[in-house]
């Protein structure tokens, strides 16, 4: 479909994707209110910062993620707007039915589009006349009034998303929606922009299914934002090959013919496809779900962090591991991180022996808007700090978590004790504040008797016991994961098991148990 993208409309779009309980509409008519922001992680280029980041991560590190990001420019360029159209298509509504002429607001949307795809609460009906006043050119009238009508943007729509957990309160829209319809009818701008190009139709998908290559398996992925282009693809092993990608913003994929797999907008799981492996990289609270489906079709589920984000979501996957064991692989990097296999054999504790640490974590401020706010997406316990909730307990194999508490300070800090059955013992203190240098930053302290092994964001090694300083020493960050994907495909090729049960519970109890504490 078309896309207004950076001024230009552009047709090589697919569609959004039909999902339950939503509206397909045929726009004739856009007016932008005003720029989304504070939505996406956008920081202007800086020769200073661009040299810190490739000292610190290497060249090939830093390419691929100012390639990503660089793509992502027409993603980022996202509006509130009004609009006017025509209902093509519903999923599981009641109150509109094909052929409705409607009124709609579109909180997190390109500048305009062919066609949309909402739920019914941004939508209200409108009479045949108001839609013929804007409908009778062959083509999507674009108006462009940035910040003009503020009566019409409510505040807890900016950045809103129906995969949010937020329901907005019914009553405002209504009131923003008549006021909209109000508008359409006084309008008295002249268009910025006008399109006239015959309407294509509608596409939720570029091709058919694509066919492994022999001795390939095949794979789909559930995401494609910044970390699945620029660390997952790039570092998998060509022998379990994409063939088809899910993302369900169009904007994101951009054109689909600059990939080799099948793109598709739909975020649902798709059992009757050729795909034997599922890598979950969309957002958090759907991880779960992608792995369960993943499992229950006699495929393996590649997770990406958090897997969980609710208790349901655990029980479901537990109880399918206790019937289908192995199959689901978390994507935790610090298990691959070679700097934690050394501080293993430092450290020389025998099995069943703890090792106490402490873990003092500063991930980058979110954009206000940015998803990982949602409530969907739960805590920064559950969102950042299970990484390192993880690696405590794989340091202590997965020891069972027997005494835990966690507490949120006045300027937005979390302080998280766990004591595991084995003794062992952590404090973890995660925080937003502080310098966005070269974005997460670590200090890991790891001890066990009179010896002492620190990693400071993740590359720089140091270990010491009672007499001296034995060891120190810097490596790559970012090589853990390689070191990730490497491990996890051909653990898959070999058909060897993903994630123990212990694993699987242990670590996820924890989190969402934490997570539960901070409220």
């Amino acid at each position: 479909m078309h896309i207004l993208c950076g001024g230009k409309w552009r047709d090589h779009y697919l569609d959004y994707h039909l999902t339950a309980g939503s509206l397909r509409i045929e726009t004739v008519a856009w007016l932008n209110l005003a720029e989304a922001k504070g939505v996406y992680f956008e920081r202007k280029f800086n020769l200073r910062m661009l040299g810190e980041y490739i000292r610190e991560l290497g060249w090939r590190s830093v390419y691929l993620k100012a390639r990503s990001r660089l793509a992502e420019k027409g993603r980022n360029q996202k509006f509130y707007s009004i609009g006017i159209g025509r209902v093509l298509q519903t999923r599981d509504v009641s109150d509109f039915a094909g052929d409705d002429y409607v009124v709609f607001v579109a909180p997190l949307h390109p500048a305009a589009c062919e066609r949309i795809v909402l739920p019914p609460l941004l939508v209200r009906r409108i009479d045949e006349t108001l839609y013929l006043q804007y409908a009778h050119i062959d083509g999507v009238q674009h108006y462009s009034q940035t910040d003009s009508e503020s009566e019409l943007i409510l505040p807890e729509l900016a950045g809103w998303h129906p995969e949010s957990g937020f329901i907005p309160d019914a009553s405002r829209l209504a009131n923003c929606l008549a006021g909209a319809e109000k508008h359409w009818r006084h309008l008295a701008l002249k268009p910025t922009l006008l399109r006239c190009t015959p309407r294509s139709s509608v596409r939720e998908t570029d091709r058919e299914p694509v066919q492994a290559a022999p001795g390939n398996i095949p794979a789909a992925l559930y995401g494609l934002g910044n970390y699945a282009k620029s660390q997952l693809l790039p570092n998998l092993d060509a022998r379990v090959q994409v063939c088809e990608i899910h993302e369900i913003d169009p904007t994101q994929i951009g054109n689909p013919a600059d990939y080799q797999a099948r793109m598709l907008t739909s975020s649902e799981f798709s059992p009757d496809n050729a795909c034997k492996v599922f890598f979950a990289a969309g957002y958090h609270h759907t991880h779960a779900d992608i792995a369960a489906g993943a499992i229950e079709s006699g495929g393996i589920a590649v997770v990406e962090k958090p897997v969980v984000t609710d208790e349901k979501q655990l029980k479901r996957l537990l109880e399918l591991d206790q019937r289908f064991p192995g199959r689901l692989f978390s994507c935790y990097h610090m298990r691959h991180n070679p700097l934690f296999a050394e501080a293993r054999r430092d450290l020389d504790v025998a099995t069943g022996e703890p090792i106490h640490i402490t873990s003092d974590v500063y991930e980058v401020t979110l954009p206000p808007h940015h998803w990982y706010n949602w409530p969907a997406a739960r805590s920064h316990l559950v969102s950042n700090g299970c990484h390192w909730l993880d690696h405590f307990l794989f340091m202590n194999d997965y020891a069972k978590p027997v005494k835990y508490r966690a507490d949120r300070a006045a300027n937005g800090d979390s302080i998280a004790q766990v004591e595991l059955a084995n003794g062992a013992c952590l404090c973890l203190h995660l925080t937003h504040l502080g310098s966005p240098r070269i974005g997460v930053q670590d200090h890991v302290v790891m001890r066990a008797g009179n010896r002492t092994v620190s990693v400071t964001n993740g590359s720089i090694y140091k270990f010491e016991d009672d007499l001296c300083l034995r060891k120190s020493f810097t490596g790559n960050r970012m090589n853990a994961y390689r070191e990730m994907y490497r491990n996890i495909s051909a653990a898959i090729v070999a058909g060897q098991p993903g994630d123990s049960h212990a694993a699987l519970q242990h670590t996820n109890e924890l989190i969402l148990a934490l997570d539960k504490m901070l409220g």
